[in-house]
């Protein structure tokens, strides 16, 4: 198969490497923390977080026509999220579709836990996120667990003010690789969202012809250990952009966030994934003329955008045992996998 852009070499290395990182994660669960809520609604994902047995024996993807979406099944019943919604998914997601159904064909029989379905965890996320308002809170208490997703985009906007790519260490910190590797990654990285969030801003008549984004940054050689914050008006843009992305989408960038603890890592994995045409050009590669000239980051670039101080130190002084190792593998499924939802 031809892969005709940067993008979609991107997405192709993003499932190779969560499909190797979830069947390690899979070896080594044990000690991992389980992640989808336990309750009593009647459904698979609940089931298998309370038992942690394999119940069925072959899971598969129905198309339902009358509906326009893909159905993951388990022995020809559709899945259940916690909330007990259907795991259905748009026409747009089949690929999703089918690596959530290979993840709980090739589940082991015993010991499971449903950390263990990285993919179905996001979707199932994303499916019940979406439709909590609409469920009775009477008949349904476990929906008051849930975040309003406002509330959930508010939270993410927080990160842009602490994000680990608007810190600059100290020009002797690990020696100067540190602050040496930092502004080489992370300086245009910051001119890269400043021209994006200014031609978004200006595209949606929130911005001035005078007037521009220029996130702010902490030095703390000059700075010293004070905090960062981002002006009203960099906010503002930011959440209007976040009013534009998809609830998948969303779920991607949160999971994103959460892991790197970096705003622009997660809209970095957005812009580097999602393939729609008319979304690239209006939402995600607003400030790029042509195809071409894309922005784009793989997984592992963005790793590396999160990650660097721990990559800068175990460069020099070596991984401490299983520690860092199990950290690294975490980061590149959580990661990859957000790269497949988005897509």
């Amino acid at each position: 198969m031809l892969l005709k852009s940067p993008i979609q070499r991107c997405v192709f290395t993003s499932s190779r490497s969560f499909l190797i990182c979830s069947r390690l994660h899979q070896i080594n669960q044990g000690s991992l923390h389980n992640k989808i809520p336990e309750h009593n609604i009647q459904s698979e994902t609940n089931r298998l977080a309370k038992t942690g047995k394999r119940f069925w024996d072959k899971g598969n993807v129905f198309y339902n026509e009358a509906t326009n979406r893909y159905e993951v099944q388990l022995d020809g019943k559709t899945l259940r999220t916690p909330l007990g919604l259907p795991l259905t998914l748009p026409n747009t997601k089949k690929q999703l579709a089918y690596l959530i159904s290979h993840e709980w064909t090739n589940l082991p029989s015993v010991s499971v836990k449903s950390s263990a379905l990285p993919l179905t965890e996001l979707a199932a996320r994303a499916i019940d996120l979406e439709s909590a308002h609409k469920i009775n809170e009477t008949e349904n208490e476990k929906v008051k667990e849930l975040i309003a997703i406002d509330d959930l985009k508010l939270g993410l906007l927080n990160y842009l003010d602490t994000d680990t790519c608007l810190i600059f260490a100290g020009v002797k910190d690990c020696d100067g690789l540190l602050r040496q590797k930092q502004d080489e990654l992370y300086i245009p990285l910051i001119k890269e969202y400043d021209e994006f969030f200014t031609k978004y801003g200006k595209f949606k008549g929130l911005l001035k012809n005078d007037e521009s984004i220029k996130l702010n940054f902490l030095d703390c050689e000059k700075d010293g250990l004070r905090g960062n914050k981002q002006s009203l008006k960099t906010k503002e843009v930011v959440m209007n952009w976040l009013n534009e992305i998809s609830i998948f989408e969303l779920i991607a960038l949160e999971k994103t966030v959460l892991t790197t603890k970096s705003f622009l890592c997660g809209i970095s994995i957005l812009r580097s994934n999602v393939t729609d045409p008319k979304r690239m050009k209006d939402v995600f590669q607003i400030n790029k003329d042509t195809q071409d000239k894309f922005w784009y980051k793989s997984v592992e670039e963005i790793i590396e955008l999160g990650n660097l101080e721990t990559i800068i130190q175990t460069s020099r002084w070596g991984e401490v045992e299983d520690t860092h190792d199990v950290e690294q593998r975490e980061w590149l499924r959580s990661l990859a996998g957000a790269a497949l939802v988005s897509h």
